[in-house]
Formats: structure tokens, sequence, C-alpha cells
């Protein structure tokens, strides 16, 4: 029987946010059908064009789901908490990472929740139903917590099925409900921790929430899933997803946090680009484009403000 080596790429990347450490940490990548989950309002010829364009495989799409730890020298804080076990096996694969950066999980006191999707808070429970982080004090918008908490919740313009709808409904009742004891509810567009603000990103869901890191001179926003992919929020930035609670919400959010990234030339990382998805968003002939900022090999080298 012949051996052969695997070879994996690296599920962490260093960095810095002014005088701020950072790691862009991946939960795992997962395949789904590109149409229509995410175009459901645009024509299935047109979404396969965009992927081809982008030189992208026209029938499955790669999601990543990158999370963020900073370091602020007074926090130890984490944004979103992946998938865990809520939605398979090629994801949940957050704790293992952080283990590899040399992050214990009772280290962090600072958890932010971006929404109540369950590939951002499905790693907030263990196995064993405790905390998975226990020394936190965790943060979500108020509109989000009262909405995933409800006993009754409404879907509006989601355009996933009844079955997927029972998955986040049960991924919110597992997780987030746990918190109610340890979880500190806000209003948007104010300051969770010194350095770390909520900013209002309302659309894909009620509360749903970018984080801006501030050192210095130094900015990062974290857009959380104010968009997904070049060939989809980009280069069609009115192409909804079948996620979006409010989709034309979502598109105004979308289009607000772009001009702004654009205009201040702020550098941003997405959820759910490809890892560790950071970069900058340019406007020109008419479209914006994702300009990934180049792999830097040394953890000093810091982030150009």
């Amino acid at each position: 029987m012949n051996n052969r080596t695997i070879l994996t790429n690296s599920a962490l990347y260093r960095f810095k946010i002014g005088a701020f450490d950072a790691i862009a940490v991946s939960d795992g990548q997962v395949a789904f059908p590109a149409y229509p989950t995410y175009a459901p309002n645009a024509a299935k010829e047109s979404v396969e064009r965009s992927l081809k364009e982008n030189f992208m495989p026209t029938d499955l799409y790669t999601l990543n789901f990158n999370a963020l730890f900073v370091d602020t020298g007074r926090h130890k804080v984490l944004l979103d908490t992946g998938a865990g076990k809520e939605l398979g096996t090629q994801l949940g694969r957050l704790a293992s990472n952080l283990n590899v950066a040399g992050v214990e999980p009772e280290q962090i006191d600072t958890v932010i929740l971006s929404h109540g999707h369950p590939d951002h808070i499905g790693g907030l429970i263990t196995d064993e139903a405790l905390l998975r982080f226990p020394n936190a004090q965790h943060f979500i918008a108020e509109a989000e917590w009262q909405f995933w908490t409800a006993e009754h919740i409404s879907f509006g313009g989601m355009r996933i099925d009844d079955n997927f709808k029972q998955v986040f409904i049960n991924a919110a009742r597992t997780q987030l409900k746990p918190l109610a004891k340890r979880v500190t509810l806000f209003r948007p567009d104010c300051e969770l921790v010194p350095g770390i603000h909520a900013v209002s990103a309302p659309g894909h869901t009620p509360g749903h929430c970018a984080i801006l890191v501030s050192s210095g001179n130094a900015q990062l926003l974290h857009a959380a899933d104010t968009f997904h992919n070049q060939a989809f929020d980009l280069d069609h930035p009115d192409w909804a997803t079948a996620f979006d609670l409010e989709p034309d919400r979502a598109q105004e959010t979308r289009l607000r946090l772009l001009d702004r990234s654009v205009a201040d030339r702020t550098l941003l990382m997405a959820y759910h680009m490809p890892f560790p998805g950071i970069g900058h968003v340019r406007f020109k002939q008419g479209r914006y484009e994702w300009m990934p900022t180049p792999w830097l090999f040394e953890q000093q080298a810091a982030i150009a403000a």
C-alpha cells in the first residue's frame, strides 16, 4: 500500500491592528449550491456567468467561515464563534484552531456576536451544555436577542426551506438561551469594550452588526455577513442571499458600508470571503472590487492606517 502525505494550509493568520494583536481563525469551509442559495433574485445564467468571470466553479460555491480574535492588551475578544456542530462536520474547527494559536477558552473575556445565525453562534456551548468561554461576557444586539429568543420566529423574506429554518431555531435555542445570565444586550453604534464598536448593519437579520476595531490611527471593520463573495455581493450588490431576512434593507446596508469603506479606505474583514478574509474594497469602472491584503509572514508588520 502506498503512503501519501496530505498537505493542509494554515487555518490561522496573525496580524496587527495598531497596537492590538489579532488573529483571523478559520472555522472551516463548506460547498453550497451557488444558485439559488446566494442569488435567489437573479437569473441562473447571470449567476453562472459571474462565477465564471471570477474563475469559480459554476455549480458549487465554497463558503469560508472566518472568526476574529483580538488581544487589545486589556481584553481578549472573540468576534463570532463559528458553527460548532450545528451545520455538519466540515465546520466547528474554531476551538481547535484557537488552541493551536495558543488561545485557551478560559482566556477569552469578551465574546461579541454579530448576529444569531448558526454559523456565528454555534460554538457558544460545549457538547456537555456548558459555556465554551466560561469567563467571557457575551455581547449581542438587543434586537437580535429578542428576535432569536422569541417563542415564535418569523423568517420574513428568508428563502430557505422549512427544515433549514428549523435548524436555525434549534441552534438559537441551544446556543443563546444558556447565555441569559452572561449576556449584555446593546443598541448598535456604541463602544462595547475600549477600541471595539458595534456598527449597525441590519437587513440580513434584525440586529445584524459589523464590528469596528480601532487602535491609534489603524482601523479594521469586520463586516460580518454584509457581503459574502466578489461574484455575488460585490459584482452585483443588488443580489440578495437566501439568508437575508429583509433583502431590500440588507442591500441598503451593503451599499452604505461598501461606500463608506471605499471613501475611507477602511480595511475590512469579511466572515465568508476566502481566508483570511482581509482586504479593501475599491470602486472601479462602475463596480466594487475586492483587493485582498498581501499575506504578511511577520506578525510585527502592522496594518497601515
